[in-house]
């Protein structure tokens, strides 16, 4: 403070009264600096409203890290009134956890989504964890949105409040001083926190949090002319023990201690020192944003008088006006063309396309924002941003992205007491236009699926996978008792093209080639009878699905629709009785209502049909019982109250309804009600079968076994690691109540 009051004195010496017109431009340039320090620089909006109160004109503002979001929406000539309503209207928690809705998620995705408990990134032959938490993306649509007002000023300097901000380079380990370019990627690669956010890539440099290098750039200000800088500090000193008692507090400090010697210059060059207490808040408090201002109002205020002073004895100088910009963000804009950096000219046509055809065009910033989404969304692309480029030629909207060339490992784990303990590994690549996936299921029941995916164009792909199953299973009679056990092995060859014509909704149509092997050990006749069957099944499929729901495990609302039709032309090795073709069709549909915040309404049919008049072995069925959503083959059938495969069926159709309820946080109960018609061939007598194969067992279409309802309550419990659910049932089919238990989330 003495030092700014040398120089205001030596100023107002330097004054006569014929040169009073003119002291205005002479007068001092006060500039403004803000610190990092994550979600804590919310502060920040409250000290420039008391800065603002208290008259002090703002000729230059910079920042570091959160400091530069607010430093640079400033400049930009957003208000700290509005720099509040912006914070209140974000949806925090889905900008930090960078979550792509459901809603954008590509159907084949969500038909396989998955939740691994870990992944583990492999390249130039060696397995490396991920350089971050979070990609950013969202944080990147964010500051674009509200960057926009003035995406005409490429030079910092010419922004209604001149700014610049500080990033750091991670390969040279230098400061680096952002002052024009893209003032939204500038911002993004200052406040990019090492391990929580991907480092951005941007003017050839590898940039991180400029924390690390300049948390504070006082000297930066000063060298672009400032006279007299206020700063705004929310740097840590010295902590306490006591304060480090989780990662991101040590985070933090680990970001200050860094820079802590060029802080502690920059604060003795400071003019004015404005230091809130920000209390408990860490750099991940986002949703706390009310109360963090709040501190920085008071921090401000408590340095009000000599602010005032301030103000004063520059408008001693000469009167003045302080000029306040009130920048509103921008809801639409021209764009006169699609420019697409950073892939080949075949990506490029491909992306462009998914802006449409036709321009000039206005577009509304939800649009440009849900098309990088969906681009993003689909996992081909990385480092994917956009910004408008005033041109001569008009707007150019430049999508920025790479071609995601990748390689994983991953690792789920699952238990059910119908398929058993099971620990998924995943390995998955992307390379510019394929996809390889393959899957070792090492469980109780395990698979080996393998399978390369080529895509064609934005709807179309081709895959080819080849597969190996094994399950074992009992086979439960109506009194409850094991009647048999059963071995199923199928090898599989599965050639298929999918249409995608919109993320909700495919159609995949292909050619299969089993080879089954199927081994029946029936206890009702001898434990030594074993029933051991082969067959080579041929056949071409089309499998439509549809998906709109908002999650995977709990759907509160929308559709899903799952048909599949199959000709199977072939069924037979050693006879010639199961060889004439046959066809099959099994679908479900199902439709969850929300019910107010915490109630949701699901209601759904299933059925299942053959037709032709082939004898069908024991494989062509369609096997009805189980709670288990596992998917390993389409002719498994879930029905509540019914022990797992209880049923063998050539035909079926039946309702199922469910009441969730979230009564308490992650806790929820679901009671569910199944009822239908089964055509069950193992409740049937070997007359039975004979007068049916000879067609005179049509009453047999009418039995009392066949009408079946089952009625059960679940408790679950949603965690890191998957639901946890315990599930009591009871059906009129068979005597013994069904205990299900899960634990994982499903693959």
């Amino acid at each position: 403070m003495r030092r700014l009051l040398v120089i205001l004195s030596l100023l107002l010496l330097t004054v006569d009264a014929s040169a009073q017109d003119t002291v205005a431009h002479r007068r001092p340039r006060v500039g403004v600096v803000l610190s990092g320090g994550g979600a804590k620089g919310f502060a920040h909006i409250g000290a420039l409203k008391v800065i603002e109160e208290a008259g002090i004109p703002v000729d230059y503002i910079a920042g570091t890290s959160m400091g530069s979001i607010i430093g640079g929406l400033y400049a930009v000539g957003y208000d700290p009134d509005m720099m509040k309503k912006l914070c209140t209207e974000q949806d925090w928690d889905m900008i930090i956890k960078d979550q792509i809705p459901r809603k954008f998620i590509p159907l084949e995705k969500r038909i396989n989504e998955r939740h691994y408990l870990f992944t583990v990134p492999y390249k130039d032959g060696k397995l490396k964890l991920k350089r971050s938490m979070i990609d950013g993306m969202y944080v990147n649509m964010l500051l674009t949105r509200l960057m926009l007002p003035a995406y005409k000023n490429r030079e910092f300097d010419s922004l209604p409040v001149p700014f610049l901000c500080i990033g750091t380079d991670m390969i040279t380990a230098d400061p680096i001083e952002f002052n024009r370019g893209s003032l939204a990627q500038s911002i993004r690669s200052s406040m990019s926190i090492p391990f929580l956010f991907e480092p951005v890539e941007y003017e050839g440099y590898l940039l991180c949090d400029g924390g690390l290098t300049n948390n504070f750039p006082v000297s930066n200000v000063r060298d672009h002319g400032a006279d007299i800088i206020i700063g705004v500090d929310l740097e840590i000193i010295k902590s306490d023990e006591k304060v480090l008692d989780n990662s991101l507090k040590v985070l933090e400090r680990l970001i200050a201690v860094v820079s802590q010697d060029k802080s502690n210059k920059a604060r003795e060059e400071c003019d004015i020192l404005i230091r809130p207490d920000i209390g408990k808040a860490n750099i991940m408090s986002f949703n706390d944003f009310d109360p963090i201002i709040k501190c920085g109002e008071m921090g401000a205020r408590e340095k009000f008088p000599e602010l005032k002073r301030l103000a004063d004895s520059l408008q001693a100088l000469g009167p003045f006006e302080v000029e306040r910009h009130h920048t509103q963000p921008i809801d639409s804009i021209m764009v006169d063309e699609v420019e697409v950096v950073g892939v080949d000219d075949y990506d490029a046509g491909i992306l462009k396309s998914e802006f449409g055809g036709e321009f000039p065009q206005m577009f509304a910033i939800d649009e440009i924002e849900t098309t990088v989404v969906k681009i993003y969304s689909q996992g081909y692309y990385s480092n994917v941003w956009y910004e408008i480029v005033d041109t001569p030629q008009g707007n150019i909207l430049k999508l920025h992205c790479k071609n995601k060339t990748s390689l994983a490992f991953s690792m789920g784990a699952h238990y059910d007491n119908n398929y058993g303990i099971g620990v998924l590994l995943n390995m998955n690549a992307h390379t510019k236009h394929f996809t390889y996936n393959v899957d070792l299921n090492v469980s109780d029941n395990p698979y080996i699926k393998a399978g390369i995916t080529h895509r064609y164009t934005r709807m179309l792909s081709g895959t080819a996978q080849i597969s190996a199953m094994n399950l074992r299973f009992n086979y439960y009679h109506t009194s409850g008792g094991i009647d048999a056990q059963l071995r199923y092995q199928n090898n599989a060859l599965d050639l298929y093209f999918q249409i995608a014509p919109s993320v909700t909704q495919a159609l995949k149509f292909g050619f299969k080639a089993n080879y089954i092997l199927t081994e029946d050990m029936h206890h009702y006749y001898d434990e030594d009878d074993i029933a051991e069957h082969h067959s080579f099944e041929p056949l071409f499929y089309m499998h439509y699905f549809f998906n709109n729901e908002d999650q995977t495990d709990f759907p509160r609302r929308g559709w899903n629709v799952n048909l599949i039709g199959k000709f199977i032309m072939y069924d037979g090795v050693f006879s010639n009785e199961y060889s004439r073709p046959f066809y099959c069709v099994n679908g479900d549909i199902r439709k969850s209502i929300p019910i107010g915040r915490h109630h949701a309404f699901r209601l759904g049919a299933v059925g299942a049909i053959r037709l032709g008049d082939a004898m069908l072995d024991v494989d062509d069925m369609f096997f009805v019982g189980g709670q288990s959503s596992m998917y390993y083959d389409s002719r498994y059938l879930t029905f509540t109250g019914l022990p797992f495969v209880s049923i063998y069926t050539e035909y079926t159709a039946y309702a199922k309804t469910a009441w969730q309820w979230n009564f308490y946080k992650n806790f929820y109960s679901v009671l569910s009600c199944d009822a239908g018609y089964f055509r069950d061939i193992m409740t049937m007598s070997d007359d039975d079968i004979i007068d049916e194969i000879l067609g005179q067992g049509i009453d047999y279409l009418f039995m009392p076994n066949n009408f079946v309802m089952g009625a059960g309550l679940k408790l679950g419990c949603k965690t890191l690691a998957g639901p946890i659910e315990v599930e009591l049932s009871k059906s009129n089919f068979v005597d013994k109540w069904c205990l299900f238990v899960n634990v994982g989330f499903w693959f």
